[in-house]
C-alpha cells in the first residue's frame, strides 16, 4: 500500500511537470496548448482504448513536446510482447487507471469482482461497499519504441490514419465539412441535453448563470472558426459547473462569499482544458484566451508549485466536467439539481402571534462581552432589547442575509424573528442581555471624566477617553464595539463602558492610586497619638497655606506670565501634532498600492485589479470615466490623500478587451495592475503590462458601452 502511495504521488508530480511545461510555453507561443499539429484524440494503440480526458490531455500535451507523429502510446510490457522496446533515455507520462473495488461490510477481506457484484440483487449489493481503486502507470509513445524500425509498416500505417492532418488549400474540403457537421451536431446535443446556446447581438460571449443559458456571437465576429469552437466549449464547461449541475468551488459559494482565488484559477483552468480537450476531440490545436494567459496562468503555476494537488484536483474537476458534457453528447439529458430553496422559504414561523409590535428598527446580531451572538431590535416607541437565540437561529439569520437575494424577503425575516424574541423576553425578562453596560465598577467609571470617537481617513474608528486628568491615547475599536457604539439607544452613556472595556489596565492603575492615597488609618488611633496626629495636619495646613501665598506672588509676576505663554503655545502644536498625527491613520494598504505604482507611473492611466474589476482612481478615474463612459462614483465611507471623497470608476476584468483598445485610441497611455499572489490583507500586487497610445493595438468592433448589467455588478461592488 505504502509504495502504491509513491507511485501514485510520483504520478501526480509528474503530471504537475508535463502541465505546468505546457502552460509556461503557452505563455511565448501566442497561448495555443496542445495539438497545433491536428493530431487525433490520445489512446493505447494496440488495445484500442479511449484514454479519459484528464490521462488524454497529458499524453497529448507529452506528444507535443516530444515532436511524435501520433497520440498513440503503449505499455512497456506491450511493447517487449511485440518484439519491440523502448529507447534508452526516453521519459514516459503517467497514466492513472481507476477501479472499484468491491469488498464485504463484515469482512472487507473477502472481495469480489465487478462482473461478480453486478450479478447480485439489489439486497445482496447493499452488503458490500463501492471503493474506488487508484492505479498509477507509465506509458510511452510509439516514436520512443523502436517500432519505427522494427515494424515500419504498422507504424506508417499508424501515422497515416491518427496523425496530424495537412491543411488543405481548397475553401473547404471534405474533412472541413465534416468537421462542421461534428461541430453543429455537438452544438445541438448540448442544447437540447445540457444547457441552451443562443447567438448574442452585443458581440459579447458569456454563460448566463441567471437565465441558464449560453450566449455566444455570430461565427463572423471571430477571427477563426476555430476560436468560434473553442469559445462554444469554454462556455459549456462553465455552464456545466453551475450550481445546478455539478456546482464547483470557483463557480459559487454557498454561504454567499467570493470565492477564494484558488478557486478561481481552478475554475477559470478547467474552462480552458476541457475546451482543450473538446478541440482535440475534433482534431483542431487548442489556444488559451489571451486574458486567461495574463491573469489566471502565472497564478496557477505559482498553486502548481507549492502544492501538486491542486493538479490533482483541477484534473478531477476536468473529468467530471467532460464527463457530463460527454453523456449530454450522446443523447442523455441532464437533470437539473432540485432549486436551493432560499433561507428565508425554510424559516418555520412556527410560534402564536399576540401583542407583539408589527414594527422593529436595527434587527442585527451583535457579539456580547463573552463573544456569544446576540440578537438585538428595536421596536417603535420601546428601549432596545436584546437576548441570545438559539444556534439553529444564529445561523439562519446569517444564511438569509448573505444568501437571500430578495430585499422584501430579509425584511420581512428581520421582523419575524425579531416578533419571536420579544415575545420569548416577554414571557421571561431574565433571558435579557445587557449590551452596554460593562462590568467596570462605578468608582472606575467615575475615573472617566470625557470619552470621543472619531472616524479616521481609511475609515477606521478610533475612541479616545480621558481617565482621571490624563488624555489617553486613541485606541482602534472592533467593528463588533463600534456597532454597539452605533446601536446604543443613549450613546452617552455607553461611552464610559465602552472606555471601560479598552482601557482595562489604565483604570486598574488609577484605582490602585486612588486606594494608596487613601489607605491612612485613622480610626481607633491610640489617645496618646490623636494630639501629635492633630498637630501634624495644623503643620500641613499652615505649610500649604504659606507655599499658597507664594505661588500667588509667582504667578503674578512677568517672569511666570512669559512662561505660561511658552507653556501653552507649546501645549497647543503639540495637541494639533497629536490631531494630525491620529487623522492621518495610514490609508488602506489597498491605496497604499496604488499610490506607490502611480508614483512610478505618474504618466500613465492605471488600471488596478480589485477582485473582478479593474479599477480607477481619482484623476485616473475622472478620465475613464469620461472617455469609456462608465459610471463615475464617490466612496462616502474612503477618502483621498486630499481628504476628499474618493473617487472611482471601473469595469469587469473580462471587459479589458473591450475598454483597453478605447483608451489607447484616446492618446492614453494605460498601465496594468495585475494580483501576483492569493488575497489576503495586503495583496501584492505589480505592473504587468504597460501599453503606449503608438503601440501597436489590435481592436475589435465593440460598443461604445458598457453593458447594464455590468454597471449593475460593478455599483454593486462598491456597495
Amino acid at each position: 500500500m505504502a509504495d502504491e502511495k509513491v507511485i501514485q504521488k510520483s504520478g501526480i508530480e509528474r503530471q504537475t511537470e508535463i502541465l505546468a511545461a505546457a502552460l509556461e510555453k503557452a505563455q511565448t507561443n501566442g497561448g495555443v496548448l496542445l495539438n497545433a499539429s491536428q493530431k487525433s484524440y490520445p489512446r493505447l494503440f494496440d488495445k484500442g482504448v479511449i484514454v479519459s480526458p484528464a490521462n488524454a490531455l497529458i499524453m497529448a500535451i507529452h506528444s507535443d513536446n516530444g515532436e511524435f507523429k501520433t497520440n498513440n502510446y503503449t505499455l512497456f510490457n506491450r511493447t517487449q510482447q511485440r518484439g519491440e522496446a523502448i529507447r534508452r533515455g526516453q521519459k514516459g507520462v503517467p497514466f492513472t487507471w481507476v477501479t472499484n473495488e468491491y469488498a464485504s461490510k463484515e469482512n472487507p477481506e473477502e472481495k469480489i469482482s465487478k462482473a461478480e457484484y453486478y450479478k447480485l440483487s439489489e439486497d445482496d449489493k447493499a452488503k458490500f461497499q463501492v471503493s474506488p481503486k487508484q492505479e498509477t502507470y507509465t506509458l510511452f509513445n510509439i516514436d520512443q519504441s523502436t517500432m519505427p524500425s522494427v515494424h515500419k509498416e504498422d507504424y506508417e500505417a499508424q501515422v497515416k490514419e491518427y496523425g496530424g492532418k495537412e491543411q488543405s488549400e481548397a475553401y473547404m474540403s471534405a474533412e472541413d465539412r465534416q468537421l462542421r457537421m461534428d461541430v453543429n451536431q455537438f452544438i445541438l446535443n448540448i442544447r437540447d441535453n445540457l444547457v441552451p446556446i443562443r447567438k448574442e447581438a452585443s458581440g459579447f460571449s458569456l454563460y448566463d448563470d441567471k437565465k441558464d443559458a449560453v450566449l455566444i456571437p455570430s461565427l463572423k465576429t471571430f477571427e477563426s472558426y476555430n476560436d468560434y469552437v473553442q469559445e462554444t466549449a469554454r462556455l459549456v464547461a462553465m455552464a456545466a459547473g453551475s450550481p445546478q449541475r455539478l456546482g464547483r468551488e470557483g463557480f459559487f459559494r454557498p454561504d454567499g462569499d467570493t470565492p477564494s482565488l484558488k478557486a478561481q484559477t481552478k475554475e477559470i483552468m478547467t474552462h480552458e482544458l476541457v475546451s482543450a480537450i473538446k478541440m482535440l476531440d475534433f482534431g483542431l490545436p487548442a489556444k488559451m484566451r489571451e486574458e486567461t494567459l495574463r491573469s489566471t496562468v502565472p497564478n496557477a503555476l505559482q498553486f502548481m508549485k507549492e502544492d501538486p494537488k491542486f493538479t490533482e484536483e483541477l484534473l478531477h474537476d476536468v473529468n467530471r466536467t467532460v464527463g457530463m458534457i460527454k453523456k449530454a453528447e450522446s443523447g442523455e439529458k441532464i437533470k437539473l439539481k432540485e432549486p436551493v430553496q432560499t433561507p428565508q422559504q425554510k424559516w418555520d414561523k412556527n410560534f402564536p402571534m399576540e401583542n407583539v409590535p408589527d414594527k422593529f428598527q436595527g434587527v442585527v446580531m451583535v457579539k456580547d462581552d463573552e463573544g456569544k451572538w446576540t440578537l438585538t431590535a428595536k421596536a417603535e416607541n420601546e428601549p432596545r432589547f436584546a437576548i441570545h437565540p438559539t444556534y439553529e437561529d444564529v445561523s439562519l439569520f446569517f444564511d438569509v442575509i448573505k444568501n437571500d437575494q430578495d430585499e422584501a424577503h430579509v425584511k420581512e425575516f428581520r421582523t419575524q424573528i425579531a416578533q419571536k424574541y420579544y415575545q420569548e423576553l416577554a414571557k421571561d425578562p431574565s433571558k435579557g442581555v445587557d449590551l452596554f453596560t460593562s462590568n467596570a465598577s462605578k468608582e472606575a467609571l467615575d475615573l472617566i471624566t470625557k470619552v470621543n470617537a472619531f472616524k479616521s481617513k481609511d475609515s477606521k474608528v478610533y475612541l479616545v477617553a480621558t481617565i482621571g486628568d490624563e488624555r489617553q491615547q486613541p485606541v482602534e475599536l472592533s467593528s463588533e464595539l463600534w456597532q454597539r457604539l452605533y446601536l446604543a439607544d443613549n450613546k452617552r452613556d455607553y461611552k464610559p463602558h465602552l472606555a471601560a472595556i479598552l482601557y482595562p489596565e489604565v483604570l486598574a492603575a488609577k484605582l490602585e492610586e486612588a486606594k494608596q492615597a487613601t489607605s491612612i488609618k485613622v480610626d481607633g488611633t491610640p489617645q496618646h497619638e490623636e494630639k501629635e496626629h492633630q498637630d501634624y495636619h495644623q503643620n500641613l495646613d499652615l505649610q500649604a497655606e504659606k507655599e499658597k501665598l507664594e505661588e500667588m506672588k509667582r504667578q503674578n509676576s512677568p517672569e511666570q506670565k512669559e512662561k505660561e505663554k511658552q507653556e501653552e503655545k507649546a501645549k497647543e502644536e503639540a495637541t494639533k501634532a497629536e490631531t494630525k498625527a491620529v487623522a492621518a491613520i495610514a490609508l488602506s494598504p489597498m491605496l497604499k498600492q496604488f499610490l506607490d505604482l502611480k508614483k512610478k507611473h505618474p504618466d500613465a492611466l492605471l488600471l488596478f485589479r480589485c477582485g473582478d474589476f479593474y479599477e480607477t482612481y481619482m484623476q485616473d478615474a475622472e478620465k475613464s470615466s469620461k472617455i469609456l463612459g462608465i459610471t463615475l462614483t464617490k466612496s462616502s465611507k474612503t477618502k483621498d490623500p486630499d481628504g476628499k471623497p474618493l473617487a472611482m470608476a471601473g469595469f469587469p476584468y473580462h471587459a479589458l478587451d473591450t475598454y483597453l483598445p478605447k483608451l489607447i485610441r484616446a492618446g492614453q497611455r494605460v498601465a496594468i495592475c495585475d494580483q501576483i499572489e492569493a488575497p489576503k490583507e495586503t495583496t501584492k500586487r505589480g505592473i504587468t503590462e504597460t501599453i503606449a497610445p503608438t503601440e501597436k493595438q489590435e481592436v475589435k468592433q465593440e460598443a461604445t458601452k458598457a453593458k447594464p448589467e455590468e454597471q449593475t455588478q460593478h455599483q454593486s461592488f462598491h456597495r
